[in-house]
């Protein structure tokens, strides 16, 4: 098969009644992830620092944040 053959082949509408509904759920199921891991980030970010503000030392400060945050 010549390379224009699979080209038109491979084609996508993008336009398609299924597209908008697709990517509506797409978007939908990917927010209570992005919340929790949102979430996640700030409490590391908080627990790192207050760890580090009472050591003075970075040595296994996120470590110890990521544990707690993460249960």
């Amino acid at each position: 098969m010549t390379k224009e053959h699979w080209l038109k082949r491979l084609k996508f509408n993008v336009h398609a009644p299924g597209t908008g509904a697709a990517l509506i759920i797409l978007a939908l199921t990917q927010i209570p992830v992005a919340i929790k891991t949102t979430a996640e980030l700030a409490c590391i970010g908080e627990i790192s620092h207050q760890s580090w503000k009472q050591s003075q030392s970075h040595r296994g400060v996120n470590v110890k944040a990521v544990q707690q945050c993460n249960g």
